[in-house]
Formats: structure tokens, sequence, C-alpha cells
């Protein structure tokens, strides 16, 4: 058990190094900043027809880099297989020549790093970025993975910072703004803001500019919110991304910016004058970094060793499940636990799933708690109890279960929640009568919320999360009708890239996209399939998986698919809800998101942060699903019928966390 203790204090610390291991730095070259490959799309060999297609597509972007578009170029060779998608993006203020320059730098610096890797994207410095897949990669909502690279802090007094923050907030919302405003050919934007009499703040913002005004606005606020939270007493960062790009700093940012004698906020701090300087600063700031990351690992290692040479000496005088300690501010004693179940008596069981059972308690506050008892011999492992505490403990959001504590006593793991009075969505859904009591506003109530949960997760929280088994069971309702998303057992954290190949798909048949089911391929868009069926379900009043309209060829989503292409969309809609013609466009526009949804081209789905979008401002354009949903799999047979070479495995249905 001291092995048990020792791995999961050991995965607590790689969590904390998350960060880290999704983007590499590297000393040997400074000024290619971030690079990254995806392992799932394969390698190839140097004599290979994708090989040749490579050099081919490589070559045509160092030498046309910079022309088209003035910073954007893509090109493609090959088919099938052996294609291959290639994009260059510069900064929009470098001259066409350096633009060329950087990208044909980034080509060698990349070739060596990664020789047969069919996807690599790299950053290099702060002025292109390369990428090239044998997958699509045109067109592309998803930024990231991103680069970061900021300074020092500037230590600017507290007072300060105050003005600062409300002074970097109004340059950012200017630049957002002005970017956004472009033309399908150029959305870049610069400006500044003077702080005091001889200090100012330049900044920058661009996208793609295929991206349209809305995707661009949404991309930059992504990044910018979070700069303005974390970064207001830097001297300076770029954030760098495939489809969106922010940087500031207290010396100008811009190339061709005139001005020799840029200023900064913090005393005796260096001037950013010419390039070969700036370079310079940029070669010993990716030395601190190195160094402080190999030491802050060193310190790890260290910490991780004294701990297991304590756990050998404790391992000798007990070996039980208490060895083990996970987040010890929220540990409870199993005493506690007795007392406030009852000692655990059936008139406080709830329910129960082969070796969990559920438990209403009560605590000596007064606070009412769900209790979920897991046998030592159960099906939940131990790894799925260590990552359901970790990211439980570690996930705070309105819209996610909250996990109060935990006990790991010798023949069972229990964790404890705060209890639900209004039990899981699952619970309304498959009650006609307590569907019939949502009217429509507390309907859109719960689908705005879940949807702000899953952008917590996938883009704000600082672990990111795929979620991998959304389903209305696990999405449970306060007392105010507030759902929270629940169940991290299954869940997987975002490495890097957004699209990774599991061994074995877990998730529940109807709520799992094909992708997922067929090839194996998590990634946040497996979430928004699942959100836009759950979505489909809270309109309609009807499960995925109990859904009939006297067609066995059809399921919810071909059925919702084929009334919106006929306009009699509003003939799906729930028919216990008494003020559809009120809230029709508001209606229309959740169907309609809900389809986007569920497209069988993870490509057309959008991001939560374009959900949460789209559901909070009306003038923001929904745009058309382009085809039929996703096929739906229901059942093994449905698995077996498109021939999946994938072990799928069914999660449990009940709906307590």
């Amino acid at each position: 058990m001291s092995n048990m203790r020792a791995s999961t204090l050991f995965k607590l610390f790689n969590i904390i190094l998350i960060s880290w291991s999704q983007i590499r730095i590297t000393s040997a070259q400074p000024d290619l900043n971030c690079y990254q490959t995806n392992y799932t799309t394969g390698n190839f060999t140097i004599s290979s027809i994708y090989s040749t297609n490579l050099k081919t597509v490589l070559d045509t972007l160092a030498s046309d880099a910079g022309i088209h578009n003035g910073y954007y170029y893509n090109t493609s060779v090959g088919q099938g297989p052996d294609r291959v998608n290639g994009i260059a993006v510069c900064r929009a203020d470098r001259a066409p020549k350096d633009c060329r320059d950087c990208v044909s730098s980034a080509i060698k610096r990349l070739a060596q790093i990664y020789p047969a890797q069919k996807e690599v994207i790299g950053f290099y410095s702060a002025d292109c970025m390369l990428h090239y897949s044998n997958r699509p990669i045109f067109d592309s909502r998803e930024n990231s993975p991103n680069c970061t690279v900021q300074q020092s802090p500037n230590n600017v007094p507290a007072t300060d910072l105050v003005k600062l923050r409300k002074l970097l907030a109004n340059l950012l919302a200017g630049l957002q703004r002005s970017a956004s405003a472009g033309n399908s050919s150029y959305k870049f934007s610069s400006g500044e803001v003077q702080v005091t009499d001889s200090v100012k703040i330049y900044g920058l913002a661009q996208c793609n500019p295929y991206l349209s005004s809305v995707e661009c606005s949404d991309c930059l606020g992504q990044v910018m919110s979070r700069l303005q939270k974390c970064c207001a007493n830097l001297n300076g960062i770029n954030v760098n991304g495939p489809i969106c790009s922010v940087a500031f700093a207290n010396y100008p940012v811009l190339w061709n910016y005139n001005n020799t004698s840029p200023q900064s906020i913090l005393p005796g701090a260096r001037d950013s004058r010419n390039r070969s300087g700036k370079r310079g600063n940029n070669a010993r700031k990716t030395w601190i970094i190195v160094v402080g990351v190999v030491s802050l690992m060193l310190i790890g290692v260290a910490f991780f060793g004294l701990l297991r040479r304590k756990m050998r000496k404790e391992h000798k005088q007990e070996d039980s499940f208490d060895d083990m300690k996970l987040v010890d501010s929220i540990q409870l004693d199993f005493n506690n636990l007795q007392l406030a179940t009852d000692n655990f008596s059936n008139s406080k069981r709830l329910d129960h799933g082969g070796s969990t059972a559920m438990y209403k308690g009560l605590l000596p506050d007064g606070q009412e708690i769900l209790v979920k008892r897991l046998d030592k011999g159960g099906t939940e492992g131990e790894l799925e109890f260590d990552k359901e505490v970790l990211l439980s403990a570690n996930l705070q959001h309105k819209n996610l279960v909250k996990l109060l504590s935990f006990c790991v006593e010798k023949d069972s793991r229990i964790l404890v929640y705060e209890l639900l009075q209004n039990g899981s969505l699952e619970g309304f859904l498959n009650d006609p009568v307590k569907m019939a009591s949502l009217n429509w506003q507390t309907r859109y109530h719960i689908i705005s919320g879940l949807a702000r949960g899953l952008l917590y997760l996938h883009e704000d929280s600082q672990v990111r999360v795929i979620h991998r088994d959304l389903k209305p069971s696990n999405i449970l309702l306060d007392v105010q009708m507030n759902p929270k998303i629940s169940n991290f057992k299954t869940a997987r954290l975002i490495h890097g890239g957004q699209t990774e190949g599991d061994t074995r798909v877990v998730g529940t048949y109807g709520y799992m996209p094909l992708e997922y089911v067929q090839q194996g391929y998590s990634s946040i868009k497996s979430d928004i399939f699942s959100y836009g069926v759950i979505l489909l379900e809270i309109v309609t009043g009807y499960m995925i998986s109990g859904f009939s309209d006297g067609n066995a060829e059809e399921n919810l989503l071909t059925y919702t698919w084929r009334k919106w292409c006929d306009n009699t969309t509003l003939d799906m809609v729930d028919k216990a809800l008494d003020d559809i013609e009120r809230h029709e466009k508001e209606i229309k526009r959740c169907i309609k998101i809900g389809l986007l949804c569920v497209q069988e081209d993870q490509r057309h789905r959008p991001t939560m942060s374009n959900v949460v979008l789209m559901l909070n401002s009306d003038t923001v354009d929904v745009v058309n699903p382009i085809v039929r949903p996703s096929p739906l799999i229901l059942n093994n047979m449905d698995l077996h019928s498109l021939s999946s070479s994938i072990e799928t495995l069914k999660s449990d249905e009940f709906s307590i966390p």
C-alpha cells in the first residue's frame, strides 16, 4: 500500500508539472521556443511517398511564405494517406523576406527534432509558426497547442498594478475589436497606451485571415482573458497559437516601430533597442526557464525520494489502505462518516451499482452529504479512485459537483460530495411528470450552465480535462436547478494536442461520437458531441436510448436533422412545454446549436467557447450545420455493423457521481 501512496503522490506531482510537459523549450536553439508532435498520426520512412510529399510542401512554404496574404500561407501535396498539409503563419508586421527566413529556420530545426513524425508544430521565436500533418488542418478553429513566452515580473507596486490592469484591459479590448474587424486577407492590430509620463504598454493581436470576425474575436478573447488574470505584472509576454496570437510589453513590440528608446516599468530592466540585443535577452530568458524547470524537477525527485524512504519505514509497521494520503486537507475520518450515515445503515442508502453503494448523510454542522462507498475489490480501480479525488479536489466551478472530502479505510474507499436535492437530469428525462415541470426558462438554464461547466474543463481550468462520459446521469441538479457535472473517474487530461488515441474506449453508447468509438480518438470535440446529444434530449424530452417515432431506421439525431431540413423543428419540441411560441426563436437556436455539436466531422463542431457565445448573444450568427449528424452507436450491434475493432466499455448507468 505504500507503493499505492507513492504512485498517487507521483501522479499529483505530474499534474503540478503538466504545463511543462505540454510544450517543450530548448536551450540548444533558443529561437525555437516551442515544438510538439502528435504521435497518434504515426511516422514515415525517408524513402516513402509521404517523405517526398513533405519535402515538396516544406520547400513550397519556405519559398512562398510571406507572399500570399502577407503572413499566412498553406499548401498540400499528395492523395489519401500520403497527403501532406502544411501551414506557415508569420507575424503580420514582418517583411516578406524575414517571414521566409523564419519559416526556413523553423523547417530545419523541426526536421532535426522530429525527423520522421507525420504531424509536427513549432513556434520559432515570436515571429512564425510552422504546422504540417497528414490530417486536415486547414481552416482549423482550434488554438491549441499554443506557445507562451513570458518575461520577468516588473515588481509594480500594488497601487499602480490596479491602474496597470485597467489600462491593459482597455488596450487588449481595443486590439481585439480592431483585429477581428479586419477583412478576409488581413486581421491584425497594434496599439499602445500611456501608463505614466515615461512608460507605455505596447500590444498587438492577430488572427488567421480565414476566421470570421466572431471567431477571431472569440479566439483573442480567450487568450486575453487569461493574460489579464495572470500576466499584467510582467515586463512582456507572447502567446502564439495556430489561429490567433497576442503580445504585449513595456517596449515596442512591432518590428517596424521607429522608437529606439523603449521604457521599462521595472527600473534597471534591459533595453530592447535592437534585434541582436533582443535575441540575447531571449536566449538568457530561455536559459533561465530551462534552469528553473530542471531545478523544479530535481526538487520534486528529491522530495519524492524522501517520501519513498519514509514510506518504506512505515510499511514495516502497517500495510493498509490507511497509508495512502491524498490531498490531506479534505480527508475525513472514517468514524465521522459512520456517524453521518448511521453506520452506513440501509435507511440511509440511496442507490447502488455493483460494488458501489450510495448513502445520504448529515454532518455535525447540519450539512447534508452524499457518500459514495467503493469496496476494495470493486470494479472501480485504484487509478480511477485516485484520479477522481485529484481532479475533483482541484477543479472548482459552480457547474461542477463539489468533492467535500474522501476517506480510505481498510476495506473500502469513500468519496463525499455535496448532496444535490434534485438528483440527476436522467431522473427528469425518464419521468414524464417531472420533465413536464420544467418550463423553457429552466431547460435553457440547464443547457447554458452545462456549457459553462464544459468550457471551464476544456479551456479555463489550470488542468484542462476531457470528461469522456458526459451523459444525463452524470449531470446533477441542485435546488435552483443549476446543473453540475459529476463523475471524473474516466476523465483524461489534455496533453498538448487535443486529439489522443485510446487503447480502449470508455463512455456510454449514444453519447460517444463515431471517431471515438471506431478509432479511439478522444478530444474536446468528443465532449461537445455528448453535449449536443444532451441538448437535444432536453429540448425534445426524449432520452437518446428511448427515442422512437415508429421508424426503426431513425434515431433522435436523424429525426432532428430531418425536421430541421423540413423547417418543422417545432414539431419535435417536448409537447409538455406550454410556452413554445413565446420562446420559438430561442428554441430553434438551441436546436441548431445541438445539430452543430453532433456533426460527423469533428472539425465542423464548435468549441465550447463558441457554444457559450452563441447561447449568450442573440447578435452572434449560428452557422448552418453542413451535413447530417454522425451515425449513432447505441449498442454492440451498431458497433459491429460498423466493423469497429475497438474494445468499448460501457460505463455504469447509475446517476450518482
